[in-house]
C-alpha cells in the first residue's frame, strides 16, 4: 500500500460544519480529516464531471455532423436501407 503524504492545516470553520464533520465522522467511524478528504474528492469528481459535460457539448455539432455525413454515404452504398 502506497505511503499518502499529509501536510497539517488549520481552518476556522463555523461550529455548525464542525459538528457535521464530528457527526459525519462518528457515522463512518472515521477521522473528520478523511471526512473531509472524501469531501474534497467529491467536489473533484463533479468539477472533472462538470469539464467532461462541457466538452460533450462542445463537440455535440460535430458529432452531429459525423453521423450526418456517415448516414449519407451509407444510403449511396446501401440505396436497399
Amino acid at each position: 500500500m502506497a505511503t499518502v503524504m499529509r501536510k497539517s492545516s488549520t481552518f476556522r470553520l463555523p461550529v455548525s460544519v464542525d459538528e457535521f464533520l464530528a457527526a459525519k465522522a462518528s457515522d463512518w467511524q472515521t477521522t473528520k480529516t478523511d471526512v473531509v478528504i472524501e469531501a474534497v474528492n467529491c467536489l473533484q469528481k463533479r468539477d472533472v464531471e462538470a469539464l467532461m459535460a462541457e466538452g460533450y457539448r462542445e463537440s455535440a455539432g460535430a458529432d452531429l455532423e459525423i453521423a450526418e455525413a456517415g448516414l449519407a454515404v451509407s444510403t449511396e452504398c446501401l440505396p436497399e436501407w
